[in-house]
């Protein structure tokens, strides 16, 4: 099994421990704002819980995602008839129930960007309650969630749509926060290679946001420690400056995000010629 930094693997384990304990009844939430990792960690967490990539299905939400893509549709088939089609949901849960004892994982990306109310559908309630069954919309036939399948998402905490969740989808929630994390920056770049005083300049990013804003650093971050996945080499932080961060703080018709200038004034790389002094210590 790979293994990763010390402060990587305390997200995969808080990840994979809340599904051991919680999901045969509960949905596994991963929040965070952009780029903290929560899909590299989603991903990570649910291969170590189903014990075997292969029983592990990916989905991303999006403002068309249907409950017919989702739960069971209708198709005209070849002889020109209509038939009712299991959707990506109940496909994975009908593999899951025909095995029986191995674990299976469902992993939605981006669960606040579709019509939750109408795309969930059934679901809500069924996946609390694993031993009762309920009738699909088209074929009217029986389905029970499968008591190993395992549902995990990923979601923004600050998408309008997060914002609206009602109070019956948070009480099946089971949410862990997924905040910038300046450990896992390090790790990060010393996997990447770059040298530890240009990462300890970066993190400078993120330190002085928090000091500036503790109270809305976690929730209002404009992107977290993962941005920078990318970076193998300090010259790397150039284009990145004028190719991404300054439009995600800068954008046009609006106001510059609250953070725009602490992250300006503690980002020298706007100058494609700056370099980090090499101290020579860490």
């Amino acid at each position: 099994m790979t293994t990763y930094g010390p402060a990587t693997e305390r997200q995969i384990k808080a990840v994979v421990d809340a599904c051991d304990a919680y999901g045969s009844s509960s949905i596994i939430a991963l929040s965070g704002v952009p780029a903290t990792g929560k899909s590299y960690i989603a991903s990570i967490a649910a291969q170590r819980h189903a014990g075997e990539p292969t029983r592990v299905r990916e989905v991303q939400f999006h403002q068309s995602f249907t409950y017919e893509e989702f739960i069971e549709g209708l198709r005209i088939s070849s002889g020109g008839a209509v038939e009712s089609v299991p959707g990506v949901l109940l496909d994975w849960n009908e593999r899951a129930l025909e095995d029986g004892k191995l674990r299976y994982v469902f992993l939605i990306e981006e669960l606040t960007r579709a019509n939750l109310g109408s795309v969930l559908g059934e679901l809500l309630t069924y996946v609390e309650h694993r031993n009762r069954q309920f009738f699909t919309l088209f074929s009217r036939r029986a389905v029970r969630i499968a008591p190993t399948l395992t549902i995990i998402a990923t979601f923004n905490p600050i998408d309008r749509s997060a914002i609206d969740i009602d109070d019956a989808l948070l009480r099946r929630l089971r949410v862990i926060d997924m905040p910038p994390d300046t450990e896992q920056l390090l790790e990060m770049l010393g996997r990447n290679g770059l040298p530890y005083h240009v990462s300890a300049m970066l993190r400078r990013v993120f330190d002085e946001c928090r000091a500036s804003f503790p109270a809305e650093y976690e929730t209002l971050m404009p992107f977290g420690h993962g941005v920078f996945s990318e970076v193998r080499a300090e010259v790397d932080l150039h284009p990145l400056w004028h190719q991404r961060l300054r439009r995600m703080l800068y954008r046009p018709l609006l106001d510059p995000h609250a953070f725009a200038e602490t992250i300006e004034n503690a980002y020298p790389w706007k100058q494609a010629d700056f370099r980090v002094p090499n101290s020579g210590s860490g």
